[in-house]
């Protein structure tokens, strides 16, 4: 015959840790976004892609470039018309944010 088994004491700090994970992938999710008329968006391109690339790309598709990324592959640009997700694909970024979401990750020293 089976024997009962007693509840499990769950522990608050697994609760917490789950919690704190879920947060963290959740704040860049916030920060996503197609880039729109006339505003300014962190566009960044696959690891490995040099500042020039990035450049030709934002050109290509139409953009102006305001200013470098912290690294060679984040671009921070505007765009006269709205982009869509569609249109950075194309142009081979990975994603859009906001450039002041993560202030010092996306912004050149000097600027």
């Amino acid at each position: 015959m089976l024997r009962p088994q007693p509840p499990r004491k769950t522990s608050g700090i697994g609760i917490a840790a789950a919690l704190l994970l879920l947060s963290l992938l959740a704040l860049p999710t916030l920060a996503l976004r197609a880039p729109t008329a006339n505003q300014e968006v962190a566009i960044l391109f696959a690891p490995g892609t040099e500042h020039e690339e990035a450049f030709r790309a934002v050109i290509g598709a139409g953009g102006l470039s305001t200013r470098e990324g912290g690294w060679p592959n984040v671009i921070v640009a505007r765009f006269p018309e709205p982009l869509g997700w569609s249109g950075l694909w194309k142009m081979g970024a990975l994603v859009a944010l906001d450039p002041l979401a993560f202030g010092a990750c996306f912004v050149s020293e000097g600027d």
